[in-house]
């Protein structure tokens, strides 16, 4: 365990170790030394360590409060009966580990083991789309600002989309990227929006009609968004999950109070147009072709324009995030896979300074 770190330093230690990786590599981009082999292979190797420390920082942490639902989740863990049986059914996938660190664990294992699910499949997901050039990729994904919070607060949230991303990086291998979708579902049912996006992009794929439903979202959600965040919560389309039923009617408003504002979260809206805004640039600016990318976007924009319609929900942000966990790499992709300017590596660290602003600001200036 960390126990040696000050509780109510524990986040903010991190958040700086976020901050100086941002800036060492903004220092290799403006050296020109990011995308260099040598470069590359050191920070291949680094990526993996920085990883590895992340899941035991994360995983191994003191069971606090100032954690969020920590407590809630060891609380389920400690009335947990390890003499109970495995079984299947709504959020399987976290229930069947819970009880496996109940018979064979303990708290620490059962934290250890969500964090290694949470980063390991996150590095693994850029890993495989990436390669070897992973690195600078899932330091966007580690720098975004609700990336801590998704680890330790909303963890089958977390857990659920990470795994949900690697799922994504499998669209050369239908039959694994399908049981991936149900191992990611079975932590967090909320990820059937992203599933259900997957498969309408896979089948659907124009992003100009996305992109206008996602624009004409926003004056629709200013006008009608509490009527319609009603209309869903009363519909069949919310059966078997009163709790996202309950965000949208604000019955279950309790908890951090960023997260139950009722207003039109406008910064919010602004940081999710960030991705927007770096695709239209490539895509149809710098005319990049991209099958797989314009996949993503798609299924970003999908989840996103949802989000939109009920950004005055309960805990909205965790309705956000299920768009959010993609945005790193609609943000990050198109850098990555084609040289677009001379100094290539040089926009390279200026994108990666305005991507990491955001976190910046909620995470260290406004703390």
């Amino acid at each position: 365990m960390f126990d040696w770190v000050p509780i109510s330093q524990y986040t903010h230690y991190f958040d700086l170790l976020v901050l100086f990786l941002v800036l060492f590599a903004v220092f290799q981009c403006f050296t020109n030394q990011v995308l260099k082999k040598e470069t590359v292979q050191v920070n291949a190797i680094f990526g993996f360590a920085v990883t590895a420390f992340i899941i035991l920082y994360m995983g191994l942490r003191p069971v606090s409060y100032v954690f969020g639902d920590t407590t809630i989740y060891a609380k389920s863990f400690y009335n947990t009966d390890p003499r109970s049986t495995f079984s299947l059914g709504r959020e399987w996938a976290f229930r069947d580990l819970n009880l496996l660190m109940a018979k064979i664990g303990n708290i620490h294992s059962l934290f250890f083991s969500c964090a290694l699910i949470y980063v390991g499949s996150l590095w693994w997901a850029m890993k495989r789309i990436f390669g070897n050039y992973y690195w600078i990729p899932l330091l966007v994904v580690i720098s975004m600002f609700t990336f801590w919070t998704y680890g330790v607060n909303g963890i089958r949230n977390g857990m659920g989309a990470s795994v949900f991303i690697l799922a994504l990086s499998f669209a050369n291998n239908i039959p694994v990227m399908i049981l991936l979708a149900i191992i990611a579902v079975g932590f967090h049912q909320s990820v059937l929006l992203m599933v259900g996006a997957a498969i309408l992009a896979w089948f659907y794929n124009k992003d100009k009609l996305y992109l206008g439903i996602w624009l004409a979202s926003i004056p629709i959600s200013l006008r009608y968004g509490w009527s319609l965040q009603y209309m869903l919560a009363s519909t069949g389309f919310m059966q078997g999950d009163e709790r996202l039923a309950g965000y949208l009617t604000r019955e279950n408003e309790i908890g951090e109070i960023v997260e139950t504002s009722s207003t039109f979260r406008w910064d919010f809206l602004l940081y999710s147009a960030m991705a927007v805004g770096v695709a239209y640039f490539f895509i149809y600016i710098r005319k990049y072709k991209d099958q797989y990318y314009t996949w993503l976007f798609n299924i970003y924009l999908i989840c996103n324009t949802f989000w939109i319609i009920v950004i005055r929900a309960s805990y909205s942000n965790r309705i956000a995030q299920l768009s959010w966990f993609i945005m790193p790499i609609i943000l990050i992709y198109p850098f990555m896979m084609k040289r677009f300017w001379r100094d290539h590596e040089r926009y390279l660290g200026l994108a990666l300074l305005v991507f990491y602003a955001f976190t910046f600001y909620f995470n260290i200036i406004k703390t």
